[in-house]
């Protein structure tokens, strides 16, 4: 039996549930995705929208166990959001090699180490250079 509740719809693992990782859940939701949330802290799910009907999990998701329990085996797509760039890379990386989740995405501050992981076949975003890229867009345009 599966733990994600729409098993024929696409199976999404967002790991932090910070304004960021909410958001992202937000737009699956929209999507009619079937989503999996899991955080180290309960109080975190506050920021969860009361329509919110989907799973939450309180754990650890750089244990193994924590990311099995949460159905990693049969997930399509995991989004590694804490807001520790460690934590994500190791999230992603276990996601990637141990339960071969075919799209990792891990967001990662430090743009040093969003270099270092790109030969892993997983997707880094950068909130710094995204917002560089958009104000250089916007500083730059000639109107």
């Amino acid at each position: 039996m599966s733990i994600f509740k729409k098993p024929n719809k696409e199976r999404i693992i967002i790991v932090g549930c910070s304004s960021f990782g909410s958001a992202l859940l937000e737009m699956f939701s929209e999507q009619n995705k079937s989503i999996i949330i899991i955080d180290k802290k309960e109080s975190a799910f506050l920021k969860l929208s009361p329509n919110y009907k989907g799973f939450c999990m309180e754990g650890d998701a750089t244990d193994i166990d924590m990311l099995d329990l949460a159905g990693a085996n049969e997930a399509d797509m995991l989004v590694a959001a804490t807001n520790d760039d460690n934590s994500n890379i190791m999230i992603a990386q276990i996601a990637k090699q141990i339960f071969k989740i075919k799209k990792v995405i891990a967001r990662i501050n430090d743009t040093n180490k969003q270099s270092s992981y790109s030969n892993m076949d997983i997707i880094t975003i950068s909130p710094i250079i995204l917002s560089l890229n958009e104000f250089k867009k916007i500083a730059l345009d000639k109107e």
